[in-house]
């Protein structure tokens, strides 16, 4: 057998050993390919559940990052579902300086568990959750359109419209200024709200009642025991929330889903009931409790509508005049609106920020009707509609509008709203969703 020469030996152990040097090299340090590679993870919002057809509370979250962890912006990212009827608002997002995007989710029309996708070039995560039947067509996440759309809808014991004792309900066209009665009762109403799905209730001690569009009658919706006055606001995650002596009360399906949220002993009987907010995007509640005649403390109730509540929390201690808080609304950014009505220099609206600044100058009415007692009115119950403040003043008659920035914009004076100096009445007030509907009975 031919030996190989000298020469060819040399050259076969140079490239042998520059196979073992490159192979150390790629096995020591990786690729730029493979150090550049981006991964997407779900940050939150997965395992929610929902009614069928309703948006999760919550967004869904998702994380790029490289694979030291590192978070990476400026990365696209698509989200989408094959859930019959659902859709993801929006579609493509680019990831912020943490590394994240985000979407909102409705769930489609089949109960059961959905799937929503959240892609990049190179990877892709998938977010579940669960849709479950609405137990009743007041439920029902659908909106309905029946009752004309961006109303203030009032409840009035001292209407000039009345023909009778009891209370009257009326709505008000802002638009054109025009008044219509809705409906007389004799029952007592405390409060008044539409469902976020676009019914209109009101209340009566021991008695939520259904207004039918109609028939323009009451029907009975729910019926306890207990002598309580309940103010309503609506309710994202099922029909109506309550507020009574003792607590936030959970109101859902006719006859008897409702029940309080929180422990009655938290707060001593001293909830001022009829100061009720939700906000419309977090779904917190917020209400008063009383400390003494000038102390109150402004709460928020961390909930969803349906699980149980995990935590609440004062937003602010108010320190007023002698006053008593008699009317609350909220906007869409977070932002407490308190009518506060006592003696001449406590007549005004008080603002509570998200973050808890306090401004107990928004509107001081006595300070704009010129120090006069008569001019300044007697307040109530305030309501929020389309960047404007609506409050009746039982003393003078009038309907008045204050702009969200604290300015006076406009009153409109009628007796359909009360009987002057008659400062007895009770009544409630509420705006009619601005939201398009999809269905008209």
């Amino acid at each position: 057998m031919k030996r190989p020469s000298s020469a060819r030996v040399l050259s076969l152990t140079a490239a042998l050993a520059a196979a073992a040097l490159m192979q150390f090299s790629c096995d020591d340090n990786p690729s730029n390919n493979e150090e550049s590679k981006l991964r997407i993870s779900a940050f939150s919002g997965n395992g929610q559940t929902e009614r069928v057809g309703a948006t999760l509370e919550n967004p869904l979250v998702v994380k790029v990052s490289d694979i030291l962890g590192d978070a990476k912006a400026g990365i696209a990212v698509s989200f989408s579902t094959h859930a019959p009827s659902a859709y993801v608002t929006p579609a493509h997002a680019v990831t912020d300086a943490n590394g994240h995007a985000s979407c909102t989710f409705r769930l489609g029309s089949a109960a059961g568990t959905q799937h929503v996708t959240a892609a990049m070039e190179d990877d892709s995560t998938t977010f579940s959750a669960t849709a479950v039947a609405a137990g009743c067509t007041e439920e029902s996440p659908a909106k309905v359109c029946d009752w004309p759309a961006g109303h203030l809808f009032i409840a009035t014991t001292g209407s000039s419209l009345m023909g009778g004792t009891g209370t009257v309900i009326i709505d008000f066209n802002p638009e054109n200024e025009e008044i219509a009665k809705v409906l007389e009762t004799t029952y007592l109403v405390d409060g008044i709200s539409f469902s976020s799905r676009g019914d209109l209730f009101v209340s009566s001690p021991d008695k939520i009642h259904k207004v039918s569009y109609a028939t323009s009658t009451l029907q009975d919706y729910i019926t306890w025991s207990g002598g309580y006055h309940i103010s309503m606001e609506p309710n994202e995650g099922s029909v109506l929330v309550g507020l009574a002596l003792v607590s936030p009360l959970a109101i859902g399906c006719a006859p008897s889903d409702y029940g309080f949220i929180l422990p009655d002993l938290s707060f001593s009987n001293n909830i001022e009931w009829e100061n009720l907010a939700v906000d419309p995007v977090t779904r917190d509640v917020y209400m008063i409790s009383k400390f003494s005649s000038t102390n109150y403390a402004l709460w928020r109730v961390y909930w969803d509508g349906r699980s149980p509540v995990q935590s609440f929390v004062v937003v602010k201690n108010l320190s007023v005049g002698a006053a008593a808080p008699a009317g609350m609304c909220i906007d869409s950014t977070g932002t407490v609106y308190i009518t506060f009505d006592g003696n001449d220099n406590y007549r005004r609206i008080v603002t509570v920020t998200s973050g808890g600044t306090v401004n107990y100058n928004f509107f001081n009415f006595y300070t704009y009707y010129g120090s006069n007692s008569q001019e300044a009115g007697r307040w109530g119950d305030i309501a929020y509609l389309e960047g404007k403040l609506y409050i009746i003043d039982k003393r003078n008659d009038r309907l008045v509008i204050i702009s969200k920035h604290g300015t006076w914009l406009d009153e409109v004076k009628d007796p359909a709203f009360s009987r002057q100096l008659n400062e007895s009445e009770h009544y409630a007030i509420c705006a009619s969703p601005t939201r398009l509907c999809t269905t008209k009975r």
